[in-house]
């Protein structure tokens, strides 16, 4: 399938088949969500597949009750590390770009320049732009993550009505779930995407027109 038409296929699943999603499916998904650019390299994304039910039971609660959560033979938590952006982090995913070929840069003009302009370096602006880039990073990977899901015949829906650091609700059930998932003090649990195959054929959720959205030059001048 080409991009184009797994663009145009996209529908948000809810219902699945009880089939077992088979593993060389699942990684081709989590490979496109891996190959995702990445700002700098820093690739601060973790992804947890769970399968058995009493983890997925939790992970529903966490959802506030979403009972399709727990119902969908696999669900995919990607959760966020926020000391990916620390400086030495972000040195050494710099230095992968340089030997990479990529960038052609010294390690003097990353310690010197990328790393103390606020523009390049992340970790410069503080908390709140750490946790901005990598939701934004995030996003990008299981934007990947998604489309590849319909190239597999896969269904999948993006959960983010969830209790986590973002919302500050049911800490003590957020917190078990993270110590369940094995995540540190620096990685936030963003979102669950329920996966499987699709037991449903939802219509198409009605988008903005093209003119309303997109224009040339600036806002108001049609493109």
């Amino acid at each position: 399938m080409d991009t184009t038409q797994a663009i145009k296929n996209w529908r948000s699943i809810r219902k699945f088949k009880e089939d077992p999603v088979p593993d060389d499916k699942l990684r081709a998904v989590l490979d496109a969500a891996r190959r995702a650019p990445s700002w700098e390299n820093v690739q601060p994304w973790r992804f947890i597949v769970v399968e058995d039910q009493p983890t997925k039971d939790m992970l529903t609660a966490l959802a506030k009750g979403q009972k399709f959560v727990g119902r969908a033979p696999a669900v995919i938590c990607i959760a966020g590390d926020l000391s990916a952006w620390d400086k030495p982090k972000n040195k050494a995913a710099l230095l992968e770009l340089v030997e990479a070929g990529v960038m052609k840069v010294n390690e003097q003009i990353i310690d010197t320049v990328l790393l103390k302009d606020p523009a390049f370096c992340v970790a410069e602006n503080g908390a709140a732009t750490i946790l901005a880039r990598t939701l934004e990073q995030l996003g990008i990977a299981y934007g990947f993550m998604c489309l590849e899901a319909v190239n597999q015949g896969l269904g999948a829906c993006i959960v983010g009505a969830m209790s986590n650091e973002l919302t500050g609700a049911k800490r003590e059930l957020y917190q078990s779930v993270k110590n369940e998932l094995g995540l540190g003090d620096s990685v936030v649990l963003i979102a669950m995407i329920p996966i499987g195959f699709p037991d449903q054929n939802p219509p198409e959720r009605p988008r903005k027109a093209f003119e309303e959205i997109v224009f040339r030059g600036r806002m108001g001048h049609p493109f």
